[in-house]
């Protein structure tokens, strides 16, 4: 095998691939990737046998054929290798790399395992996908992926659920102490699917494949989750288990509001937060009409107070945060203010844009 690539053209796709590999074992079959050179078109596939990967993009073929490389060690050499045409010759085991204006001091190569022991990437009907806005699909992303857990054994919660409730699709994720929430309308017909828990890592990749403009194509079966995106198909199974009832955590109504400016809130705990505890993470909010004071303390160095302007019309309250979930939430607001709503200082609280969107935020408050 052998053709000619601009560097630039395959490093970009050869890191999308190294997405899709297993880094455990260098010797195994899925650390590489599969190279597959026809007719001035290059197809590049990956696979960990849970998520799958291909591209296709044009090169110049001189010798068509087959083969697989381990996807690190080539994503290391193209990063060192000068912006230009490149020289890619497999024979004899080996993947000869070589600069075509630099042959006679740049030569690399690495050692190839035959394409025939690549598994097959997973099959599917190209009639069951559906067309979807990337922007809208990655504003869900967003405005979701940061709240999922990480506690695998509650593995059911490190993925993304995604459903359809009459014509919109909705969106959540919760780590069991935070949940964010999205019900968003799309301009395309979409068809009715079965609701299912999506890995992160592959609404990660995603996302940074696609460009945030157009449309791409989804395809949801019992067990794995299909996207074709700019050129590219990438695959993914899907996590098993049965996702929490997310509505109940949701409160139908709310006894107090609180209106504030996203930036000031932001502002203030930024400069709170030096005085957080590491270990609790605990941030205090006080209400009054007249403003919010938001303070931390740690016990062996100091403290820090700040009021915050707000609209607030109620008994006062001492509520006590996770430093790094309100914050986080706070940043994913898309408007000048935020609300937030209660009913104590002990139940679930949610974080809305004012005026109110697509979107909510549900923290549960830490024991002060």
């Amino acid at each position: 095998m052998k053709f000619i690539c601009q560097k630039d053209t395959i490093l970009k796709e050869v890191e999308y691939a190294s997405s899709f590999t297993s880094q455990r074992n260098s010797l195994s079959i899925s650390s590489n990737i599969l190279l597959e050179n026809y007719q001035n078109i290059l197809t590049i596939k990956g696979t960990d046998n849970k998520m799958g990967f291909m591209t296709s993009f044009p090169v110049s073929t001189e010798v068509p054929g087959a083969t697989t490389v381990t996807c690190d060690k080539f994503l290391q050499v193209l990063k060192s290798l000068p912006s230009m045409d490149i020289e890619f010759l497999e024979e004899d085991g080996k993947l000869k790399i070589t600069p075509i204006k630099d042959s006679k001091s740049i030569n690399f190569n690495i050692r190839t395992i035959p394409a025939e022991n690549f598994p097959p990437l997973s099959t599917f009907d190209e009639t069951q996908f559906f067309s979807l806005s990337q922007r809208d699909f990655f504003d869900m992303i967003d405005k979701t992926s940061f709240a999922v857990g990480t506690d695998e054994s509650k593995f059911f919660l490190t993925g993304v659920y995604l459903d359809k409730k009459d014509d919109d699709v909705i969106m959540v994720a919760t780590d069991s102490k935070r949940l964010s929430f999205i019900r968003k309308k799309f301009e395309q017909d979409i068809p009715d699917f079965k609701s299912a828990i999506i890995p992160v890592k592959f609404l990660q990749i995603l996302s940074n494949i696609g460009i945030g403009e157009g449309l791409f194509s989804l395809m949801i079966t019992d067990t794995q989750i299909f996207a074709q995106i700019n050129g590219h198909l990438i695959y993914s199974s899907l996590i098993t288990g049965t996702y929490p009832a997310y509505q109940r955590v949701i409160p139908e109504s709310f006894k107090y509001e609180c209106k504030v400016k996203v930036s000031d809130m932001l502002e203030a705990l930024n400069r709170v937060s030096i005085f957080v505890e590491n270990n609790s993470k605990k941030v205090f909010l006080e209400l009054k009409e007249d403003g919010i004071m938001a303070s931390g303390e740690t016990s062996d160095v100091g403290d820090a107070k700040e009021i915050i302007s707000c609209e607030y019309s109620g008994e006062d309250v001492n509520i006590t945060f996770n430093n790094a979930f309100l914050v986080t939430s706070l940043k994913k607001i898309d408007s000048e203010y935020f609300k937030l709503c209660f009913n104590s200082a002990t139940t679930a609280m949610e974080i809305v844009p004012d005026p109110e969107k697509d979107y909510i935020f549900i923290i549960m408050p830490m024991h002060g």
